[in-house]
C-alpha cells in the first residue's frame, strides 16, 4: 500500500505561491523627454517604470509600445529583463526575492 506524501515545506498565512514573476497589469507607453537641446521618445514599461528604449521619432517608439501592449511578449517573465533595458528600476522588486 503506497504511503501518502506529506508536504515538507511550511507555509504561513500571507505567503505567495511559488512560481514566476508574472505581472498582471503590464503595459507600455511613450514619454517625451528633453536632454539639453535634443528631444527623445522613450518607451516605458509600467508598473516597473523601466525604460525599454529611446527613439528620435515618435512613430518608432509608438510602434514598439503598441506591439508590446498587443502581444505581451515579456508578461511571463515579469517584464523585460534588466539587461535588455536602457534603465532598469531596481527599487521595484517582488517580495521574497533575493537582491
Amino acid at each position: 500500500m503506497p504511503r501518502k506524501k506529506t508536504q515538507k515545506v511550511k507555509f504561513h498565512k500571507g505567503d505567495k505561491k511559488p512560481g514566476g514573476r508574472e505581472v498582471k497589469g503590464l503595459s507600455y507607453h511613450t514619454n517625451l523627454v528633453k536632454r539639453g537641446r535634443k528631444m527623445a521618445w522613450q518607451v516605458v514599461e509600467k508598473p516597473t517604470n523601466s525604460i525599454i528604449n529611446e527613439y528620435f521619432f515618435e512613430e518608432d517608439a509608438q510602434k514598439i509600445a503598441d506591439f508590446q501592449n498587443k502581444h505581451k511578449v515579456w508578461k511571463n517573465n515579469g517584464g523585460v529583463p534588466p539587461f535588455l533595458c536602457l534603465k532598469y528600476n531596481p527599487k521595484w522588486v517582488l517580495p521574497n526575492t533575493p537582491k
